[in-house]
């Protein structure tokens, strides 16, 4: 401080600390609305990709499919930064129990986005609509292998339901 005062910038904030700095000031009803829209517009956002199921046999249709599908989980996996806040949601989402399903989750949602905008010679339609399919199959699955990590027990016992279902 002192003489060159004038010199010293301002510590530019990044957008998350803005974002985070923001949601405290939140009400529990303003966290819960914002909660709500964001959650709702996910869902509907991957809704509307089944506006692109007509077309899904072209590249373009199976492209836009799976982003409309892609990006209407990522919004509604976002919008619980409405409840906890970014930093707290990102820290939740790495925990050493939850860090599996997180990753499978991520890694489903970019493969569904690389298979349908992969371009190569000898990539045919069939074979994008079959990969894209498949990888929005998983997706699903580890969408719900994701949020059934957020409640207790639930996976232990989905796995011992699953490994009396394949005992006979």
């Amino acid at each position: 401080m002192g003489w060159f005062q004038f010199l010293e910038k301002e510590e530019e904030k990044s957008f998350m600390k803005e974002f985070e700095e923001a949601l405290p000031s939140l009400t529990y009803q303003q966290r819960l609305t914002g909660f709500a829209i964001c959650f709702g517009l996910g869902w509907v956002t991957s809704f509307l990709s089944a506006a692109f199921l007509p077309r899904i046999t072209t590249p373009t249709g199976a492209a836009m499919f799976a982003l409309f599908y892609t990006l209407g989980n990522l919004i509604s996996i976002f919008s619980s930064c409405f409840l906890w806040g970014p930093c707290a949601q990102f820290k939740a989402m790495v925990e050493c129990h939850r860090l599996f399903a997180t990753s499978m989750y991520f890694a489903a949602m970019f493969m569904t986005l690389f298979c349908a905008f992969y371009q190569q010679e000898g990539y045919t339609s069939d074979a994008r609509l079959g990969a894209v399919l498949v990888c929005m199959f998983l997706q699903f699955l580890a969408m719900c292998w994701y949020t059934i990590s957020f409640i207790p027990f639930a996976r232990a016992i989905i796995k011992r339901m699953v490994a009396a279902c394949f005992r006979c």
